[in-house]
């Protein structure tokens, strides 16, 4: 049983609560002062809290790119039929869900460690290549990628020196191959119809000179290009049947249903109509 001495201490610490809460619902503009400081502190708030979700949805801890990336060489090993192993599912070019049988072909992808765009995308098409290898089979489709960094491996110097030629060190592809690609891939991008194009690649995008042009730049990117022969032809040098910049048309890079429908189109599977 308790003491009335303990009982005293409680009863004056609740009536000291008691008096304070009877004051505090007095005082008008202390209320208004905690209203006000409590809306202050949630506009102050709200950014860096949007900016935590937004970098919680496009955190990347993916490495896809790296897992499947090649170097120059190997790409036209892969284009002069040097190498076979790109030999993979391409489509029939339908708007229905198609593959073609009589046909193969693989996709690579020029990309950049500096690039929003690529960053994002890169756990998009990771989820549909996995998703579409396991449904259909390992290696199903081949898809490979270039990187176009102008500092291999380190994102800060990237940044830091594009548009120095002097301070180019891609181990992958030199600056003169990334010309190369630029050239080759233009009559191709500029045939297609307009929801394959890019409102930020034209033909005077595709006309510029990387290395000689003020202030010297990589190829835009992403940059998806897609191979594909008949069965029995060598190589995929004049085979190139598909250019795409980006995403295409109104597609988001941040969209996991966007970007499968996209790869479906890229590797002519599926292919999208304006």
């Amino acid at each position: 049983m308790s003491s009335s001495k303990e009982k005293k201490p409680n009863s004056a610490g609740r009536a000291h609560a008691l008096a304070a809460w009877e004051w505090f619902k007095e005082a008008a503009w202390l209320q208004v002062l905690l209203i006000v400081a409590v809306v202050v502190g949630l506009v102050i708030a709200i950014p860096f809290v949007v900016q935590a979700i937004v970098g919680a949805i496009n955190k990347n801890d993916s490495h896809f790119y790296e897992e499947h990336r090649i170097n120059y060489a190997t790409y036209e090993k892969y284009l002069d039929g040097d190498d076979t192993s790109c030999n993979g599912w391409i489509g029939s070019g339908n708007a229905e869900y198609s593959r073609d049988e009589n046909s193969e072909g693989f996709v690579v992808m020029f990309y950049k460690t500096n690039s929003s765009d690529c960053n994002t995308l890169q756990t998009r098409v990771q989820k549909w290549y996995d998703n579409y290898n396991k449904k259909y089979g390992e290696n199903s489709v081949k898809f490979y990628t270039i990187q176009c960094d102008w500092f291999t491996d380190d994102q800060s110097k990237t940044s830091e020196y594009e548009g120095d030629v002097s301070k180019y060190k891609n181990a992958y592809i030199t600056h003169e191959q990334q010309q190369e690609v630029q050239n080759y891939i233009k009559d191709t991008y500029l045939n297609q119809d307009e929801l394959h194009k890019s409102s930020l690649v034209n033909e005077e995008t595709l006309n510029a000179n990387l290395i000689t042009d003020k202030n010297a730049k990589t190829l835009e990117t992403p940059l998806f290009l897609t191979f594909s022969h008949k069965k029995g032809e060598k190589g995929y040098r004049n085979n190139l049947s598909k250019v795409v910049f980006n995403t295409i048309g109104s597609f988001s890079s941040s969209n996991e249903g966007d970007v499968s429908k996209q790869m479906l189109d890229i590797y002519n599977l599926q292919v999208l109509k304006a």
